[in-house]
């Protein structure tokens, strides 16, 4: 079953009680957009048909529900739709639990109750028996006598059912937990399918998940994961009066409009104050103020960055702010402001610096050191640190805050975003960190200040020195969105000028070996060394495009004469040959220069 989300602008409809029309006919009932905990807290069984095709979530989509998730605990969104669930509702005995087949819905409903049973079974290995008990017999099993077969709120289908019946049989098989259950006892699906597959591997990991949460913040973390998941995350179910119709509705829901943005919405606010205006003025407002401010969000006439400028800007205002929050809040702060020119020109106020930290421009006029270290920025920065970085460029262009402090900030903030895409960090975490940065720093930041802030935050990790450097070393860096970077700095720092064109990354060691590269390199040594930090070059384009997999003394000749990268070319001078033992050499000089470049 496929795993759809639906577009945000379909809570508006769901929200109105009624029937979706298609045909002349009333395909189904629509429920309110409700929150998993609703949804599964209630005496309802959801039943996967027997013969549906297995859970197939793969490990990617459930780190993407995991970075979701954590999302909303450390306050980066406040919540999050997971789309809607299509279910039919059969005959079955009143005095049992309604009994709901999942039409669409398998993988997502499925998930979330084996995050629930990890959750139990992580509460359990903390000793927190009495808490997992509660969570067990209120969200995973119907805790009565009934007919069905069996008491698990999630009835899996044909092959999934062994896996199920092992993932419940973990949690009861605590003897502690299972004696606090008494007299409640575990009833296991019918025996079928495979005792190992996908359900059960995805168990194991959002286990290795929420230990490795844990072991972070402890027991606080993971309350406040199941609360985000139990009350944050919601659905829409569809009850259909008919299961074929299905794929019918969610064609009629997928073909909704996009919803307003917030720079929908204060665009809208702003108007409304002039609306009985004659039409000159409105003109004149949207000439001489609104017209300026929009265009300049445009690098293209189809790009624009406009709807992304409110979320950091509104966290300027209000560091606790969460996304939904942003409109409601700016509306208040305007609320006895009368002259929509006025609030044009408080929203600009960060508009500049925003500019110059996502394009690399210097719109803010900074000196050529600052300018250029907000550019390495541009490159490397998550829109996670911008709050903090729009009012540190504000500082510097108006002399609040010196040019060695801003320097020294910069530097430190690109040495500990370098470390952490170098070692493969992910920037889960980083918003909690950077929307209260300026508090933490006294709204007059250092390095030691912006530093003493960050690691403040137990659970962002800052890569100490020997881990960048075995990571430079031995990672497989290609495909990662810092190597261009390094790339392009090793350049600079040999002297060499850097183009304006982003370079193409080159493999030495080609990618797909030949034949006369096999005399080099056994099949085991090319794919562990092909993609090192090592192996790559900064080339341009049709350079990159003519090289291929020749042999290399013929890429040595290009690189070293017609390259207009210095890297390239002292390369190929520092090389005669290239084999595995250069390759190791060349490894441990690069990571002690990044260790060295971007330093703790």
């Amino acid at each position: 079953m496929a795993v759809a989300r639906l577009p945000r602008s379909f809570i508006s409809y769901n929200h109105c009680r009624g029937r979706l029309w298609r045909n002349g006919r009333s395909l189904q009932i629509v429920s309110d957009e409700t929150s998993l905990g609703s949804v599964l807290s209630g005496d309802s069984v959801f039943t996967i048909p027997y013969f549906q095709r297995p859970y197939k979530w793969k490990p990617e989509r459930l780190q993407q529900l995991e970075g979701d998730i954590l999302q909303l605990v450390d306050g980066a969104a406040d919540n999050h739709f997971l789309g809607a669930i299509i279910i039919h509702g059969r005959s079955s005995n009143p005095a049992d639990p309604r009994v709901y087949e999942v039409i669409d819905g398998q993988q997502r409903i499925t998930t979330v109750y084996l995050y629930l049973c990890a959750i139990v079974r992580t509460l359990c290995k903390c000793g927190e028996y009495d808490e997992a008990v509660s969570l067990f017999l209120k969200y995973l099993v119907i805790n009565r006598q009934t007919s069905l077969i069996t008491n698990a709120k999630l009835q899996s289908g044909k092959d999934d059912r062994k896996q199920l019946n092992f993932v419940m049989q973990d949690l009861t098989k605590d003897v502690t937990f299972a004696g606090k259950l008494t007299p409640f006892a575990f009833k296991p699906l019918p025996a079928a399918g495979s005792e190992k597959g996908r359900l059960s591997n995805n168990y194991r990991a959002i286990l290795r998940f929420l230990a490795s949460q844990v072991k972070l913040e402890s027991l606080d973390r993971l309350r406040a994961i199941y609360t985000a998941l139990l009350g944050q995350v919601s659905v829409v179910q569809i009850d259909v009066f008919d299961p074929i119709n299905g794929p019918k509705i969610f064609d009629s829901l997928n073909s909704r409009q996009e919803p307003m943005t917030t720079g929908d919405l204060v665009r809208n606010e702003i108007f409304s104050r002039v609306a009985s205006h004659a039409s000159a003025e409105v003109e004149s407002l949207d000439e001489q103020h609104w017209q300026p401010f929009y265009e300049k969000f445009k690098s293209t006439p189809e790009h624009s960055s406009f709807d992304d400028y409110f979320f950091p800007f509104g966290l300027i205002k209000d560091p606790n702010l969460k996304k939904s929050d942003v409109y409601a809040h700016l509306r208040n702060l305007w609320k006895d402001e009368k002259s929509p020119a006025a609030i044009i020109q408080d929203l600009a106020t960060y508009q500049q610096a925003f500019l110059d930290i996502e394009r690399g421009n210097n719109l803010e006029d900074l000196s050529k050191p600052l300018s250029q270290a907000v550019g390495r920025m541009s490159i490397i920065a998550p829109t996670s640190t911008y709050p903090f970085l729009m009012r540190l460029l504000r500082g510097l262009a108006s002399l609040e805050i010196a040019e060695v402090d801003g320097l020294n900030v910069l530097g430190l903030l690109e040495s500990f975003l370098v470390r952490r895409a170098i070692c493969g960090h992910e920037p889960t975490g980083l918003h909690a960190v950077f929307k209260g940065l300026w508090d933490d720093c006294g709204g007059s930041p250092t390095a030691e200040k912006a530093e003493a802030g960050i690691r403040a935050h137990k659970t962002v990790a800052w890569p100490a020195t020997e881990e960048v450097k075995a990571c430079a070393m031995t990672r497989q860096l290609y495909g990662s969105g810092i190597t261009n970077f390094l790339l392009v700095e090793w350049n600079r720092s040999l002297g060499g000028d850097v183009p304006g064109t982003i370079p193409w990354i080159e493999h030495v060691l080609p990618d797909t070996i030949s034949d006369g590269w096999k005399l080099l390199f056994s099949e085991k040594q090319h794919d562990a060394l092909k993609d090192r930090l090592a192996n790559l070059l900064p080339l341009s384009q049709p350079m990159n495009q003519g090289l291929g997999n020749t042999d290399y003394q013929s890429k040595r000749k290009t690189y070293e004469f017609d390259s207009m990268y210095k890297a390239a070319r002292e390369f190929a001078k520092e090389f005669s040959v290239w084999g595995p033992d250069e390759i190791e050499r060349r490894s441990k000089d690069l990571s002690e220069w990044v260790a060295e470049r971007w330093p703790s």
